[in-house]
């Protein structure tokens, strides 16, 4: 590990300031209004009576860096709209999945986790933030549990920022230890940043194999946000949730209907790329 400033500031270019920075109180008020009007918002509690089940969807190909630096930032805790947030060198990780390419921006950690599985919470929840070429967002998120203490992220949660003045460069990381080994099973759906201002047009896709940290890697970044830094649940309002975990889902559709059910949701995607030109990325880490 790095400490020094130097290489951090060669990173810092990496760190979109969209991520970075709160809404100023004329944009709240704003976004309070918007809020009224929005129905597609994150987190979701994920449920078999709100899920369908579909065998195939679109596969996710990850193309991640086993040796990639890393800037390491506490973006203000303990705001709940605030994380400890990792971005890696340009072009170290990337997402392909229905013929679309999504490049790697950052990723961080909620606690407790913001989305549910069947009315229940983990301890952490992480969320790997893309982007593509018309800086639209997706977010593959991933349940955090307790077990065994994860080598891979150590050199992270042992040294966690404790202020927005504690960044640090981690010089290598494998970003593949962030991916399960081969379960891609996941839920997917069309939702919202989970932080100020709330856009919708967010492609979510929770992954349904978790992640395992010990207790004291998660009280390490749970005293950082003694309230958490997680959004409630959010009303579904008639959205679809897919999955392939066999023998989750309440709905599962004939054989016929697959895929009329994947085209007509445009998968992944799976938004109507609503964008609110104002609000876009101001200040979201998702």
């Amino acid at each position: 590990m790095n400490t020094s400033l130097s290489p951090f500031h060669c990173l810092a270019s990496l760190i979109p300031a969209i991520f970075l920075f709160g809404a100023s109180s004329a944009q709240a008020n704003f976004i309070d209004d918007k809020l009224e009007q929005m129905e597609l918002q994150s987190p979701i509690d994920i449920r078999p009576d709100n899920t369908t089940y579909v065998p195939q969807l679109p596969r996710l190909e990850f193309d991640f860096s086993s040796d990639t630096a890393l800037a390491v930032i506490n973006t203000g805790s303990p705001d709940h709209e605030k994380s400890v947030m990792a971005t890696p060198a340009s072009g170290a990780g990337t997402l392909t999945t229905s013929g679309e390419k999504w490049d790697l921006a950052q990723f961080h950690f909620h606690t407790p986790s913001e989305h549910r599985l069947n009315s229940e919470q983990t301890p952490l929840e992480m969320h790997l933030v893309f982007t593509d070429t018309d800086e639209d967002v997706l977010v593959v998120g991933r349940w955090v549990n307790y077990g065994a203490a994860n080598a891979a992220l150590d050199p992270i949660f042992s040294n966690l920022p404790q202020t927005v003045n504690d960044p640090f460069v981690l010089n290598s990381f494998d970003l593949n230890s962030l991916l399960p080994a081969s379960n891609m099973q996941s839920f997917r759906y069309s939702g919202s940043f989970t932080t100020e201002p709330y856009a919708e047009g967010v492609s979510w896709i929770n992954l349904a194999d978790p992640l395992y940290m010990s207790s004291g890697q998660v009280q390490a970044f749970q005293k950082l946000f003694p309230e958490g830094d997680s959004r409630s649940v959010q009303p579904l309002n008639g959205r679809v949730v897919l999955t392939d975990v066999p023998e989750f889902a309440t709905a599962v559709p004939e054989p016929q209907t697959y895929a009329m059910l994947l085209a007509g949701l445009g998968l992944i995607v799976l938004v109507t790329r609503q964008r609110s030109a104002n609000l876009r990325f101001a200040g979201s880490a998702a």
